[in-house]
């Protein structure tokens, strides 16, 4: 899995890619480490280019979470395949993320409902 950051309005933007391997926990830590380090930032994962929403990229979210949790930051995910809103739904993801349609409605705090996707 590739990753891509960018600053935008006091908003740091990763970008993911690709598909994500066993090792992505690890490779998330190393973000964190090198360029997500400060306390209370803000982080929205843009999911718009991954190709599958697997076991792998469930646990790279996860790992994310737990990065933020630790640095009392905000996260937000933007961009989830509509044709997963079930296992989402089943899994309590809603409830552990907040879930934004798109980049600008997560910039905004224009948050999205399940039913909405």
């Amino acid at each position: 899995m590739r990753y891509r950051i960018t600053e935008v309005s006091g908003w740091f933007i990763v970008s993911v890619s690709g598909k994500a391997e066993n090792n992505e926990p690890l490779k998330v830590k190393y973000l964190f480490k090198r360029w997500l380090a400060e306390k209370g930032m803000r982080v929205i994962v843009n999911l718009q280019e991954i190709e599958e929403l697997g076991v792998w990229e469930m646990g790279l979210l996860t790992s994310f979470k737990k990065e933020m949790d630790q640095r009392a930051g905000t996260l937000r995910i933007c961009h989830i395949d509509p044709s997963l809103k079930g296992y989402f739904q089943k899994d309590r993801f809603t409830e552990q993320f907040e879930i934004y349609l798109d980049l600008e409605s997560a910039m905004e705090g224009r948050k999205v409902e399940p039913h909405e996707w």
